[in-house]
């Protein structure tokens, strides 16, 4: 049941991220490679206003897991604006500078110990109602709060997508100088899909941190997280919310059940299996990208008429 448990609950948490990054890059454009910056800032700020005092750090405020949760969508939100003058940038010079960011936020929760306690990093993290259940019970209620948190938002970000805000970062995904030529402000509506889309990503974190209830700068590894989001975006479809869900069960449930299999392996090559699990996933994408380029859901049907209508100049 503890694997079940783990993939109902760390998949909720990789699908929350997974719609904010489909919604910065299926919806937007805007290739993120520094996922793991919002999801370690999310996971930190609500472990610190609502986890014990550790003495020497700061924290210790022992609020309610709600107040974690909304410091982490703000801090995580206000991360990506003071940032967002990257969206300026092309593509590729995008997706360095994403990763960079990514990389000096985590140096900077293992180095500074007044903050994050470094590499010894912060436990006790505490669940909603966790002290009146007993740890099976606490681990099924804190599942069903995920599931809740993750439905949620889902139709919170379907609803955006389907009015004139989310047609209009269609429009800017598939042709920004249309966009322009029409008066909206390309600049500032990447920004606000940037900034919506970190805020999810911190979300994630923190859900994700209050489930563990241990977090150290090495629980967010940069190409771990960032990868297995870019592929759950890919396997279920670029452009679809609800394949974006998809592939974060079908990728994270694979993942799972890979580890249960690798005991069953002798020795030397449980030493090996980390690496054939990413060989393994790389090799099915490709055949994925192959046979279903639009993902298992594929990309939603009025974008992409959306797409095509810009494409022919046919655009009311």
């Amino acid at each position: 049941m503890g694997y079940l448990i783990s993939i109902l609950c760390i998949g909720a948490s990789y699908a929350i991220a997974t719609l904010g990054l489909n919604l910065q890059w299926g919806y937007t454009g805007l290739f993120n490679i520094g996922v793991a910056a919002f999801f370690a800032v999310g996971a930190y700020t609500s472990a610190i206003l609502t986890g014990p005092d550790w003495g020497g750090m700061i924290g210790g405020f022992g609020l309610p897991y709600p107040v974690g949760l909304a410091g982490a969508v703000v801090f995580a939100a206000l991360l990506a604006y003071a940032i967002a003058f990257v969206l300026r940038l092309e593509f590729g010079f995008l997706a360095i500078a994403s990763i960079m960011l990514s990389t000096v936020v985590i140096l900077i929760f293992k180095n500074e110990m007044w903050l994050t306690n470094g590499v010894w990093g912060i436990g006790g993290i505490p669940r909603p109602f966790g002290e009146m259940l007993s740890p099976a019970t606490s681990d099924w209620v804190y599942t069903a709060v995920a599931l809740g948190i993750l439905v949620g938002v889902y139709f919170l970000l379907e609803k955006g997508v389907r009015s004139p805000w989310g047609r209009t970062l269609g429009i800017i995904k598939e042709d920004p100088t249309l966009a322009e030529m029409v008066g909206k402000d390309v600049y500032k509506w990447r920004r606000t899909s940037w900034i919506i889309g970190s805020m999810y990503m911190g979300l994630a974190g923190a859900v994700y941190g209050h489930y563990i209830q241990y977090i150290n700068p090495r629980t967010f590894d940069d190409v771990m997280i960032t990868f297995l989001c870019l592929c759950m975006v890919v396997i279920g479809g670029s452009g679809n919310n609800k394949g974006s869900i998809l592939g974060a069960y079908v990728l994270w449930g694979t993942w799972t059940v890979s580890e249960i299999l690798t005991g069953f392996l002798p020795e030397a090559w449980q030493l090996r299996a980390p690496f054939v699990r990413v060989l393994v996933i790389g090799i099915a994408i490709i055949l994925l990208l192959r046979f279903r380029p639009r993902g298992l859901i594929g990309r939603e049907a009025a974008i992409s008429k959306m797409g095509e209508r810009i494409r022919t100049g046919r655009v009311e």
